[in-house]
């Protein structure tokens, strides 16, 4: 069941503790979750009593297997290739179970094979379908999903999870959740873009209308995922839910609110420049802004630079428009450089190819994205772009 914007603004806005200092217990509460049924009972009691009787005699190996899928669980961290080893050995003591199988799944993709994962978690689903309701394991899941082609399942996945981001560990790996959530919800407006397009007869007298509305209600999704991530506590990857933010909004037709999300990272620049009068005062100003200036180019194009190493996108030539959202105020020739290029490749084919050109139209006439024109760094760099390849890793 699709959820509409209303609902799911509701649903992201619900708190799920009263107060701060339950973060504790929920994460413990997303732990025990995760805990397989079949050692449940025996975490109830302390590991140094050991296994009773009964369960010496009706599993003798249940001890070990248990032992090694929490091991395993530990590993996935910072050893994935030890975690899958702990998963098979638990797999070949007890046969049958999920867990074993959740456990392979999660290592799977943590080695980047994402297919082995999705095998492995189907498997583990058949089993017991909610061996896999953990926070934790409901994201490797959609993870898993989103990377082999599965993308309606696994925003399906992602809508259940949304509501419970707060019993994730951090606040990056909840951004994180979000970023996923959205892109992955913007690439499905997309390709109902592109059928209602390609169901229309010759001339485009007529749209289907469900088409077009099932567009903008997984449009409205994405940008209530990136609002909900931007109210949050500031992460590393608060710069990558204002770009992205910007870019759903600016395909969505409200270009006016893009430009006000850019703005708000062009902010530090105008702050940064002194006042000042007489010559004397005019030439600080000039000094002090030339440096700042300068400052913030570096910082937009660190930012542009590390874009190409994110792994939340669902589309790959959407690195492109995130880099040229981020050069566009500080850096013209570069970001004019980045939308050329995508609009050369696989995004001037898609059906944000109207809203990439008008943002590229606008620059060249030298007026910026939103009606001013782009502070300039004093050395302007304007390499080409290096060629994209490849989705979400």
């Amino acid at each position: 069941m699709h959820l509409g914007p209303l609902l799911l603004t509701a649903l992201l806005v619900l708190p799920l503790a009263a107060h701060a200092g339950q973060a504790g217990d929920l994460v413990a509460a997303a732990a025990a979750a995760g805990r397989p049924p079949e050692c449940a009972a025996r975490s109830g009691r302390a590991i140094a009593r050991g296994p009773t009787v009964w369960e010496r005699a009706r599993a003798p190996e249940l001890p070990r297997y248990c032992d090694l899928l929490a091991r395993g669980q530990a590993q996935l961290g910072g050893d994935a290739e030890a975690a899958r080893a702990s998963a098979r050995l638990a797999d070949q003591l007890l046969p049958g179970h999920a867990a074993p199988q959740v456990l392979l799944a999660r290592a799977a993709l943590a080695l980047g094979s994402p297919e082995d994962a999705a095998r492995a978690f189907e498997r583990a689903r058949s089993v017991d379908p909610r061996s896999v309701e953990d926070p934790q394991t409901m994201h490797d899941l959609a993870r898993s999903l989103a990377r082999t082609g599965k993308r309606g399942e696994a925003i399906a996945i992602y809508r259940a999870l949304v509501p419970r981001i707060d019993l994730l560990g951090t606040a990056d790996q909840r951004a994180l959740v979000l970023l996923e959530a959205a892109h992955l919800s913007m690439a499905t407006a997309g390709a109902a873009s592109v059928a209602d397009a390609s169901a229309r007869p010759p001339g485009g007298a007529h749209r289907d209308a469900h088409g077009e509305a099932a567009a903008r209600r997984d449009l409205d999704e994405a940008i209530a995922y990136l609002r909900e991530a931007r109210l949050r506590a500031q992460t590393q990857l608060a710069r990558d839910v204002t770009l992205s933010l910007a870019l759903a909004l600016d395909r969505s037709g409200d270009k006016a609110q893009a430009d006000a999300a850019l703005e708000g990272e062009a902010t530090p620049l105008e702050a940064a420049r002194p006042r000042g009068e007489g010559a004397r005062g005019r030439a600080e100003n000039q000094s002090a802004g030339a440096a700042a200036r300068e400052r913030t180019a570096d910082d937009l194009a660190s930012a542009a630079a590390r874009l190409r190493t994110v792994d939340y996108l669902a589309v790959p030539e959407d690195r492109l428009a995130l880099e040229a959202l981020a050069l566009e105020r500080a850096m013209t020739a570069a970001a004019i450089a980045r939308w050329e290029a995508y609009l050369s490749g696989a995004g001037g084919q898609g059906p944000w190819a109207p809203a990439a050109r008008a943002r590229l139209d606008a620059l060249r006439r030298g007026a910026g994205g939103g009606g001013h024109r782009p502070a300039r760094a004093p050395q302007e760099r304007s390499a080409a772009p290096r060629p994209t390849t490849g989705g979400a890793r």
